[in-house]
């Protein structure tokens, strides 16, 4: 399983360095839906939105912000994450917001903010 997640890690970096939001988003929501994968971890339900947005959610786990992640195209706002997890999304490559939150709003992309559960 290390194997495959060092795998996906890989893949994912060239996806993840865009400067465009969007894009970032889309490889944040790859990311993560293969991570889960990985862990054999289905998403029910995917969530298109028709309008970027900041949306919060509750999640107990690092698996939850991946799920997140994985059911829709957002970037995470990291300064709502704990330091362990913003470590394992950056060693999984998942791109996260890295410019004032309107900025990326204005650009097309949504925003995931973690709510502690």
């Amino acid at each position: 399983m290390i194997a495959r997640l060092a795998g996906v890690a890989l893949d994912a970096r060239a996806a993840a360095r865009s400067d465009d939001p969007v894009a970032r988003a889309l490889a944040a929501r790859w990311i993560a839906g293969n991570v889960l994968a990985v862990g054999r971890a289905t998403i029910a339900k995917e969530v298109k939105m028709q309008q970027p947005r900041v949306v919060d959610i509750r999640a107990q786990s690092l698996l939850g912000v991946l799920a997140a992640l994985a059911a829709t195209p957002a970037l995470v706002d990291p300064a709502t994450l704990p330091l362990r997890w913003r470590l394992a999304l950056r060693a999984l490559g998942v791109p996260v917001v890295d410019r004032p939150i309107e900025d990326v709003l204005a650009r097309g992309a949504s925003v995931v903010r973690i709510i502690a559960a």
